[in-house]
């Protein structure tokens, strides 16, 4: 969702500026059929909606964090082990 959503504020916002210096995309060229105003619009549009695209899609992916555990608790002896340590033994030889 959030891949759609960029793409489509990319698009909009880039056919703003790229309209205003009298270019546009081929694959929005489409969008002036209908009227300046119309055009201005559905760029307007393109821009809100991927905006909205990428809101729901970064809430969606924190709650998806939220839910999932860290790390399951390991007591004292089973991280040091897991980790590959040993416990210190001394044993001096002097």
């Amino acid at each position: 969702m959030k891949i759609i959503g960029w793409l489509l504020v990319i698009l909009g916002a880039g056919s703003f500026v790229l309209n205003l210096i009298g270019y546009d995309f081929k694959l929005l060229m489409w969008i002036d059929n209908w009227g300046v105003e119309v055009g201005w619009a559905i760029r307007g549009a393109m821009v809100v909606a991927g905006g909205g695209l990428l809101f729901l899609g970064m809430k969606s992916e924190a709650a998806e964090a939220a839910v999932e555990p860290a790390e399951p608790y390991l007591s004292e002896s089973q991280e040091t082990e897991s980790q590959g340590f040993e416990p210190e033994t001394s044993t001096d030889k002097e």
